[in-house]
Formats: C-alpha cells, structure tokens, sequence
C-alpha cells in the first residue's frame, strides 16, 4: 500500500489529546460564560440604578432633562450590551451542549479503531501463518532439491565404447562380499550391456561379473519395464514426476 497506516497505539494518543484539548476548551468557555452572567448581573443592577436615579431627577427637577438624557443614554448602551450579552450567552450555552457529543464521537472512534485493531492482529496472524508455510514449503522444497540432486543419475565419463554414470543409491548388500553402503557406478557397453562397477576387498574397482547364462531379467521385471517405457513412449519420451518416484513391486503399479 502507498498510504502506511497510523499504528493503533498512535491514533490512540492522538485521539485522546484532541480529546483533552476540547474539553479545555469547553472549560475555558465555561469560565467565560460565568463572568458574562457577572457582568449580566452588574448591568442589570446598573440599569435598575440608572432607572432609580432617573425618576429621582425627574422628581427632584425638571432642570435635570440632561442627567436624564445620559442616564438613558447609558441605559440604552446597557441594555444593548445587555442583549449582546444574552446573545452570547445563549451561544455559549449551545456550545456547552457538545462535550457529550464529543463524548460520543470519541468513542465512535474508539470503536473504530478497536475494530481496526482487532482487524490489524487478524491480518498480523494470517502474515505470520503464511510466513510459516512459506518458509516450511520452502524448506521442503530444498529438500527436494537436494534429494533430487542427489538422486540424479550424471555421466562422468564417455569413451569409445564404454559410458560410466553414478548410481546415486547403495547397493544394499546386494552384490555379495561387497560393503553393503558402498555406493558403485553403472558401466554401460556400445553393446547395451551394462553392470555395476564397485570396489572390491583391495580397494580397486571391479565390474561386477554377470550371472551364469548371462544377464536373464525375470519376466515380472521386464513387463514393469514395458509398462515404464511404453507409458514414457506415450509421452514422447518426455519423464514426469510420477515417472521419477521409486518404484516398489508391492505399492506401486504402473
């Protein structure tokens, strides 16, 4: 994403100061309204003097028409501020309304950003969920690698008539006499005939002498030979996966 999103955490903190900051704020005018009803109140008390010492002139003299003239002067600027006054406060008291909606929008944005925490530690565990099974399967895949590196059959040598490849798989005691770990290398004849090569008791190595009468493969053994190369013939000689799997004569069936 472009836009990196504001940690939980931060949008908290600055919520709660935007918060602190309007409640100050609403202390502040609250303060203001209370000194706008004392001045209220003085002037008003201002007023009802001027109108007592105005009927007191008026009753004393006539000579007194312009005190009286000034004191209704300064009434009327009075009373004028007086209603600019109750004006204000009338605003002031609307605005007093807003702490509780700030009150509630503020938690809408609490309940917003639980959600979005909640949302985020979702996202956070299916991340590390995926990491897992993308590092597990990329460990398996190496494996593979390395077990399929291993297991690959590569020519080492090409001569006239002779080709010799590894034999990445132990012999398993399967020629007699012979360290059963020991891991040979398969000659292969111009002819098509081939055989194990191995080291023998004095260390040198040896082909490994074909059985009297010569190489026989049993007839199971060459009709699962058939099926494998009839079913890679069919393939345009192309190996598959399933075509390099080990092959067991008691699980697998070609």
């Amino acid at each position: 994403m472009s836009n990196q999103l504001l940690s939980v955490v931060d949008a908290i903190d600055t919520l709660v100061a935007a918060y602190n900051q309007e409640v100050a704020e609403f202390d502040q005018m609250v303060e203001n309204e209370q000194q706008l009803q004392i001045q209220n109140d003085k002037l008003t008390a201002l007023v009802k003097d001027y109108e007592q010492g105005a009927a007191v002139v008026l009753k004393n003299a006539k000579s007194a028409d312009q005190q009286l003239a000034q004191a209704q002067r300064e009434r009327d600027q009075a009373l004028a501020k007086v209603k600019d006054l109750t004006i204000t406060l009338a605003a002031y008291k609307e605005i007093a309304g807003t702490p509780k909606k700030l009150r509630d929008k503020i938690k809408s944005y609490k309940d917003k950003l639980e959600s979005q925490r909640l949302a985020t530690e979702q996202q956070k565990r299916l991340y590390q969920s995926e990491r897992k099974t993308t590092a597990q399967l990329k460990t398996e895949i190496s494996e593979l690698k390395n077990r399929l590196a291993a297991a690959d059959i590569v020519q080492i040598y090409r001569g006239d008539t002779d080709i010799v490849q590894t034999y990445p798989y132990h012999i398993g005691g399967m020629v007699e006499g012979h360290d059963a770990k020991q891991t040979p290398l398969l000659y292969l004849h111009q002819s098509g005939r081939g055989g194990l090569i191995i080291l023998n008791k004095d260390d040198e190595a040896e082909l490994v002498e074909a059985p009297k009468g010569g190489l026989r493969p049993k007839k199971d053994t060459l009709e699962l030979c058939g099926n494998w190369l009839r079913r890679v013939k069919a393939n345009n000689w192309e190996l598959t996966a399933t075509d390099l799997l080990t092959l067991s004569n008691e699980d697998e069936q070609l």
